[in-house]
């Protein structure tokens, strides 16, 4: 079974590097999409396994996004282009990985999420 991997990521070329990473890892991605009405168009949609979402998009923090997401126990990964650790406070045990991002890393943070999981 192919996993789906939302990817909310608003700058075009960081979306497609993401989806590109995911693809070739052998997820299934949904988007990307650039804005949290459009992330929550797709989740009503079709919800998925799993959610990159970017910290910040278009001026406003994905933390409402990532909230619903985790109520819905769907696991998700922030990236983010401002410094980890300020992060930290806002997002608690969410993994976050630094942007430009790197593809082991996020792939290790889905593959780490989705074991178990059916």
């Amino acid at each position: 079974m192919t996993r789906r991997v939302l990817v909310v990521e608003d700058e075009f070329i960081i979306a497609d590097e993401i989806m590109a990473m995911l693809t070739d890892a052998g997820y299934e991605v949904i988007g990307p999409v650039g804005s949290l009405a459009e992330a929550e168009t797709a989740m009503r949609a079709r919800l998925p396994d799993f959610a990159v979402v970017d910290a910040n998009l278009r001026g406003q923090s994905s933390g409402a996004l990532v909230d619903k997401l985790r109520d819905k126990r769907v696991p998700v990964c922030l990236c983010t282009g401002y410094r980890v650790d300020d992060m930290r406070a806002a997002f608690g045990d969410v993994p976050i990985l630094q942007k430009p991002v790197d593809g082991r890393a996020l792939i290790a943070v889905v593959d780490s999420a989705l074991k178990g999981r059916d």
